[in-house]
């Protein structure tokens, strides 16, 4: 009897190296790594591939294994030399040489601790591999191997000094009012018309007090009081302040002396027998 098992063409087989796979048999690792290397060896080895692009969710159909634990994994495999990438975190994934592959897990035992950790070559002893182990550990990549720098010749970026705030404008409030008021209105008033203001949301600046004062000015030529056009435009509710408003308001108040005078006026005081001779019948001519 021989105990040779024949294969049978069933739907075509993988060729493997034998280092290949006595790298698979002696190496350490977790369940979802070892089927995520078995799942990237079937479609690289087995389509005759070096690398190829292959994504998570593909390996997670196969594996039965959830995408960002399949991702996880090809990162532990990336740092353990046992796969690398060509560029970019898109790029394409391939199975690097046994001889190069950490085949212990290193022990997290302190995150940045250079920990020294056992590598085995084909199941012997023979080199020691030192990792670092921290928690942004480089992916190894084939292309491009990371280098690192002594602490000496790493440079901070330049820091940027943040852009100075602007300073905060003084509000002009009661008693900006009260130090230019030329028309005296009472301080009460005054206290009332920033609220009504304040409530329609409309700003009080210096320029709108000297509007306000130019129109009182022109209240007080029409003989209307700074007080009394203050007060109408408080009970009318205005938000602006025009004197032409006010006298609207109060043309029925407005002293006489304060109206336009008439070109129209003494028609009954006038002769009109002045310089006309009276005629016999009582009228009059030249």
């Amino acid at each position: 009897m021989t105990n040779i098992v024949p294969l049978r063409n069933t739907g075509g087989f993988t060729r493997m190296d034998n280092q290949l796979m006595d790298a698979l048999a002696a190496v350490h690792l977790s369940p979802s790594e070892f089927k995520t290397l078995h799942a990237i060896t079937r479609l690289t080895i087995g389509f005759n591939q070096a690398d190829r692009r292959i994504t998570a969710d593909e390996i997670a159909k196969r594996t039965n294994i959830r995408p960002q634990h399949v991702s996880t994994a090809i990162s532990n495999l990336l740092a353990r030399r046992v796969l690398y990438r060509v560029g970019g975190s898109r790029g394409q994934i391939g199975i690097c040489d046994p001889s190069e592959w950490v085949f212990e897990e290193p022990k997290k035992e302190m995150l940045s601790e250079r920990k020294s950790v056992d590598s085995t070559e084909n199941g012997s002893t023979n080199n020691v591999t030192k990792l670092p182990i921290s928690v942004g550990c480089h992916l190894y990549s084939k292309d491009k191997p990371q280098v690192t720098l002594p602490s000496e010749e790493i440079t901070s970026p330049p820091t940027v000094d943040p852009a100075p705030r602007a300073e905060r404008k003084t509000p002009f409030g009661l008693n900006n009012l009260l130090a230019d008021n030329p028309h005296q209105v009472p301080e009460q008033l005054l206290t009332d018309w920033l609220a009504q203001r304040k409530a329609k949301k409309a700003a009080v600046t210096a320029t709108v007090w000297s509007t306000v004062n130019a129109e009182l000015a022109k209240c007080a030529e029409a003989g209307v009081s700074a007080e009394a056009a203050i007060t109408e435009a408080l009970s009318a509710g205005w938000q602006g302040f025009k004197a032409s408003w006010v006298m609207s308001r109060l043309k029925d108040s407005v002293p006489p002396a304060a109206r336009a005078r008439s070109n129209h006026h003494g028609f009954a005081e006038r002769d009109y027998h002045a310089g006309l001779i009276e005629r016999e019948d009582g009228s009059y001519g030249f």
